[in-house]
């Protein structure tokens, strides 16, 4: 991992413990993020996952998809493209280290309006029939997530800004090798 996305991953683990404080998933001045802190690994919890993307900035975490498994940790993402019934379980946290991620819903209106928008033309990929996958953590995408979670900072920037930003990161996983994925969700 490069040096500038661990000082952009540290900078976000530092406004996730500002905003959650104690264990347990916290909704926050934006409406669609959220943000969640372990001290311990978890048993395995069932859940159904809105359409989001998850990062992991501390500890890692297995969701269980039917039967396959995808692991994340703080150098990659997780995004589920339609309602998915999964079994979570947080696989590495402690009191000194806890487990801190973000999660940011998205709508297929969101999706739609950028495929409308934009030049981008996503190909079709074998494992886009999935629903869910876990890619590698880009720098300009992190860079668009820590703006998003600055904006927590500034509360009267969030009507203006949030939706931007949240465009921004939808975009670039649009772009990215996963793009089918989000694409079948319209």
């Amino acid at each position: 991992m490069s040096e500038r996305i661990y000082n952009q991953q540290d900078e976000l683990a530092k406004i996730i413990e500002r905003y959650s404080g104690r264990d347990g998933v916290h909704a926050t001045a934006i409406p669609s993020l959220f943000f969640t802190r372990r001290s311990n690994v978890t048993g395995s919890n069932f859940a159904v996952y809105n359409p989001s993307f998850c990062i992991v900035v501390q500890g890692v975490k297995d969701v269980l998809l039917g039967q396959e498994r995808f692991r994340y940790g703080p150098t990659n993402y997780l995004v589920a493209s339609v309602d998915l019934p999964v079994t979570g379980q947080v696989m590495e946290a402690s009191s000194q280290v806890p487990y801190l991620s973000l999660k940011l819903e998205f709508t297929p209106g969101q999706i739609l309006e950028i495929l409308s928008d934009s030049e981008i033309r996503v190909d079709p990929k074998e494992n886009a029939k999935r629903g869910m996958f876990v890619s590698r953590m880009e720098l300009s995408l992190l860079d668009a997530v820590i703006r998003l979670a600055r904006l927590l900072d500034n509360p009267k920037d969030i009507p203006v800004l949030a939706p931007l930003f949240t465009k921004e990161i939808l975009y670039k996983v649009l772009q990215g090798q996963h793009g089918a994925t989000l694409e079948q969700m319209l």
